[in-house]
């Protein structure tokens, strides 16, 4: 009796061991952060967006397009995070000497992308000397920018048509569907006591129509008008400017929670819709697969980011580049104050690989979207382990584990990833700037 009892213990103590994370010895052997840049100015200036308010928009310290220095300090502010949360489970070491060849930092040529993942390297221990890798100014990046870049040969009447497809035949459905968020939105425009015939955003339809040379797909109408406004609004609220120049003092943050719907429904169209998510999001989730694999094996990978045996690589990308790997895998993801995939300055998918025991195939991925909440973002909070940004742990479709962390065995998300992405639009990493380690 009293070795079955013994016997029965012994055996709950091994369960306990093997359901318990520390026990399992799991270790993160691999970070990739696909990060968009950190609060910039409108792209559109002033003089632009004025026809869609009744009041002068608000003057920007630094050009249409570029990172404010809020958004250096907030993206820094992720970076500290971070370092504090790698070095936690044994990534890094916290010595810049030891680090810093393990972190490859790849961006997208615009000024606020390199700035994003440079800011990101160098507080996770990259040198202070270097940025991020990036195509030549001018040049249309493959790995950013496929279609612009001439990547395949998209069909453009099926682009149109599978974002009309999932709307009914007609973008202007979602005008109806969304006419509460239109009629916040007209407040915080016109104002309170605004006639109605003035208001610019209610008039017309949203429509879709096939794109061109330029773009896959081309959005008009109030859908488009309002994903400008609220962009605007987000990054006023998130650079701090006075409560009186967010919205000409008629938004606060719960309106913007509710305006974020808008936002979050263009996107969710133009990026995340299963096609056009293929024809933009295959190359750069093709090769975040490559650098996972790469990441698993001592010798490297066709089509990986960088070089062999880099523990981090920090991507500096663009909302869309979030958008559509989201929508390539069938993502989905919320973070408290926000609406359904919201794509927040400085937030990230973030792809970690771990392995767990020494057996063949004991590695596997968790994915998770990081953002600082919109709260986070205002105030500029410090980070830390103990005052974290949000965090969502994301089921993948087709390979997705069970709660809380989601994680799949890499073999499945890597033959899942190749059942989604469309060999059509991969092209490689350019050489003359991809290969080159951080020296």
């Amino acid at each position: 009796m009293r070795f079955g009892i013994l016997a029965t213990m012994a055996a709950m103590v091994c369960l306990l061991a093997y359901a318990t994370p520390s026990a399992r010895a799991d270790e993160l052997k691999m970070v990739i952060i696909l990060s968009r840049h950190g609060v910039r100015a409108p792209l559109q200036t002033p003089e632009k967006l004025a026809p869609y308010a009744a009041q002068p928009w608000p003057k920007w310290e630094v050009a249409p397009g570029i990172q404010t220095p809020r958004g250096d300090e907030l993206i820094g502010l992720m970076g500290a995070y971070y370092k504090a949360r790698f070095q936690k489970e044994g990534l890094l070491t916290g010595n810049p000497a030891l680090d810093g060849p393990l972190i490859y930092l790849r961006a997208d040529n615009d000024e606020r992308t390199i700035a994003t993942a440079t800011i990101i390297g160098k507080a996770l221990g990259a040198p202070s000397d270097v940025d991020a890798h990036a195509a030549p100014e001018g040049k249309e990046d493959p790995l950013f920018r496929p279609f612009k870049a001439k990547v395949g040969k998209p069909n453009f009447d099926m682009a149109s048509a599978a974002i009309l497809g999932r709307v009914g035949g007609s973008l202007s459905n979602l005008d109806r569907a969304y006419a509460i968020q239109y009629a916040e939105l007209n407040t915080v425009l016109f104002g309170p006591n605004a006639n109605p015939g003035q208001i610019y955003i209610a008039s017309g339809e949203s429509s879709i129509e096939t794109g061109s040379g330029s773009y896959l797909t081309t959005a008009k109408g109030p859908l488009l008008v309002a994903e400008k406004c609220i962009d605007a609004f987000i990054l006023e609220y998130c650079d701090n400017k006075p409560m009186s120049d967010v919205g000409w003092g008629r938004l606060d943050g719960k309106t913007l929670t509710d305006l974020l719907a808008l936002h979050e429904a263009f996107f969710d169209l133009a990026g995340r819709t299963f096609y056009v998510a293929q024809v933009e999001g295959s190359n750069l989730a093709s090769h975040i697969v490559d650098t996972l694999e790469q990441g698993a094996q001592a010798d490297s990978v066709p089509g990986a980011i960088g070089p062999s045996g880099e523990k981090i690589l920090v991507l500096g990308a663009h909302d869309s580049n979030i958008a559509e790997v989201g929508g390539l895998f069938g993502m989905n993801w919320v973070v408290p104050g926000t609406q359904m995939n919201p794509l927040l300055p400085g937030g990230a998918l973030v792809f970690e690989l771990w392995k767990r025991g020494e057996a063949p195939g004991s590695f596997f991925v968790r994915t998770s979207y990081v953002c600082q909440t919109l709260e986070q973002l205002r105030s500029a909070t410090p980070l830390s382990l103990d005052n974290p940004p949000a965090l969502a742990p994301i089921f993948i479709p087709g390979c997705g584990g069970v709660a809380p962390d989601f994680e799949t065995p890499l073999a499945s998300f890597v033959r899942q990833a190749r059942k989604v992405i469309d060999p059509a639009f991969i092209a490689p990493e350019e050489a003359a700037f991809a290969n080159a380690p951080v020296q």
